[in-house]
């Protein structure tokens, strides 16, 4: 049965694998060949990373921003990796409007099977055990209907319609999930 770990060496390989079929955990920057290379060549160096991240990101629009405290999981079985989820411990005015507080990417072989629900609800468990939040709020791009459900099945309860901050045109929707 597939559980939440932290990222470890142990869970490299197949956490590669997963980008070579075109897993990504972000869905505006996906991983480059370059970028999977490194990974590839320098796995501690990535879980460093991935575990202590560091204090500012590079935004999509190539300016400079705040990166707000995280926490990252992985999805894994055995020793495959499914995807990850992870959580922001508070959102900054950007994240309040597109981004929200969750984000969960399950990699292309394993899409269908109901790891992202489980995912989620994994992670909000972890949420009420570990945060202070009262709720959390998801957001999802209106061509991902999946993603959606997802929210949905774990209680997301519709909030508004949003405009992307970086894609002109592209909208998606805001849930809250209350934790109490």
């Amino acid at each position: 049965m597939p559980a939440l770990v932290r990222p470890d060496m142990a869970y490299m390989a197949s956490y590669v694998d997963a980008l070579h079929e075109g897993y990504s955990r972000d869905s505006l920057r996906p991983e480059t060949p370059q970028m999977i290379a490194q990974i590839a060549r320098e796995p501690a160096w990535f879980i460093r990373m991935v575990r202590d991240p560091p204090t500012t990101i590079v935004l999509p629009d190539a300016s400079l921003g705040e990166r707000v405290p995280e926490t990252e999981f992985w999805w894994i079985e055995g020793d495959a990796f499914l995807g990850s989820v992870s959580v922001r411990h508070r959102l900054n005015d950007i994240l309040e409007s597109w981004g929200g507080h969750i984000g969960y990417a399950v990699r292309p072989a394993a899409r269908g099977q109901g790891h992202a629900t489980a995912m989620l609800a994994g992670m909000l468990d972890h949420v009420r055990e570990n945060l202070p939040l009262e709720r959390v709020t998801l957001t999802v791009n209106l061509n991902n209907p999946a993603s959606a459900r997802v929210i949905e099945k774990n209680g997301g309860v519709f909030r508004d319609e949003i405009p992307h901050p970086w894609i002109e045109g592209d909208v998606g929707r805001r849930y809250w999930i209350d934790l109490r």
